[in-house]
C-alpha cells in the first residue's frame, strides 16, 4: 500500500479505503502475501463498469442532442 500512497501523497488509511471500495465494486482483487498486498484488476468487473458507462453516455448524448436541436430551432 505504501507504494500506491507515496506518489499521490495519500495516507495509508486513505489508500486502504479507496482499495476497499474498488474491491467491493469487484473492479480489483486483493491478496495478502505476508506483509504485502497484491492488487490486480478484474477484467469482468471493468467490463460491467464500461457497459454501465456506455449506457449513460448514449443516454446523455441523446438528451443533449435533443436539447441542441430544440435550442437551435428557437434561434431561427
Amino acid at each position: 500500500m505504501g507504494e500506491v500512497a507515496k506518489p499521490h501523497k495519500m495516507s495509508l488509511a486513505a489508500v486502504s479505503k479507496h482499495i476497499k471500495v474498488l474491491e467491493e465494486a469487484e473492479l480489483i482483487a486483493r491478496e495478502r502475501r505476508g506483509a504485502f498486498h497484491i492488487v490486480r484488476l478484474k477484467p469482468l468487473g471493468l467490463r460491467h463498469a464500461e457497459e454501465w458507462m456506455a449506457h449513460y453516455t448514449h443516454f446523455w448524448n441523446t438528451q443533449l442532442d435533443q436539447l441542441e436541436n430544440y435550442l437551435g430551432g428557437k434561434k431561427r
